[in-house]
């Protein structure tokens, strides 16, 4: 069983695209994780780097869905990511 490999870029579109659908701004997701910037809410969603894993754990429950969700894992066979019925070729 090989590890899995997630894709940064599409994983950040990910939990930008679940926090919009929950009407929930970047502000309340700063002050919800005690942050006292924007900054690493931004790097997330810009696909720049991935929250630790208690930040994950929490923003998963912030957004009431499961930690995976968040999370977009590359596809090995193609190099491509399938994200909500598209197909991301890299």
């Amino acid at each position: 069983m090989a590890r899995p490999e997630f894709d940064l870029r599409a994983s950040g579109a990910r939990m930008r695209e679940i926090r919009i659908s929950r009407n929930i701004t970047v502000k309340q997701v700063v002050a919800y994780m005690g942050f006292e910037s924007v900054q690493a809410i931004y790097k997330w969603e810009a696909g720049k780097c991935f929250p630790q894993a208690d930040n994950l754990m929490a923003l998963a429950r912030l957004y009431n869905v499961n930690p995976a969700e968040l999370m977009i894992e590359e596809d090995r066979e193609s190099s491509s990511v399938v994200l909500k019925g598209f197909i991301l070729l890299f």
